[in-house]
Parts: structure tokens; C-alpha cells; sequence
């Protein structure tokens, strides 16, 4: 990968691609929604990823990636089954 992995707090707060939600008091709902955008975010992210990947025509990494997409949006799917 021809890099240096982050090895900080600091530095995995530069890379998060998910905001904090300091200072907010939900209630159970409130949490679930957020965990439903949070992996939405995710879900969002890897499309890219993948792309990127085709582009280098790495197909190891298209696979994992992919393995990683479909466990996040079975997650969303039965949030938002829970939240209707």
C-alpha cells in the first residue's frame, strides 16, 4: 500500500469519514437514526471506494470492499425496517 498507517487519535480524527455525536441526548430512537446515517455515510464511502478500486483494477480489494457494503446496508435495511 506504499503507506504509513495512522497511529493516533489526532490522526484517526483527520481520516474519519463518520462525524461525533458529542453533547446530544437521544432517546432510543434518536441513537437508531443516527446509527442509520452513520451507516449510510459508510455505505456511501465504500460506493467510492469501489470505484476507485475498478479504476486500479484491484479485485481483492473490490471484493472486500463489497463484503463490507452489503453487511452495512443489511444494517441500514433493518434500522429502517425498525424506525417505519
Amino acid at each position: 500500500l506504499d503507506a504509513i498507517s495512522a497511529g493516533s487519535l489526532q490522526e484517526f480524527l483527520k481520516l474519519t469519514r463518520l462525524k461525533e455525536q458529542a453533547g446530544k441526548n437521544h432517546d432510543a430512537g434518536g441513537m437508531l437514526a443516527a446509527l442509520l446515517a452513520d451507516h449510510e455515510t459508510v455505505i456511501r464511502s465504500l460506493r467510492k471506494d469501489l470505484e476507485t478500486a475498478a479504476k486500479l483494477g484491484d479485485a481483492g480489494t473490490n471484493d472486500f470492499l463489497t463484503g463490507l457494503m452489503e453487511q452495512h446496508e443489511k444494517m441500514a435495511w433493518m434500522l429502517r425496517s425498525y424506525l417505519r
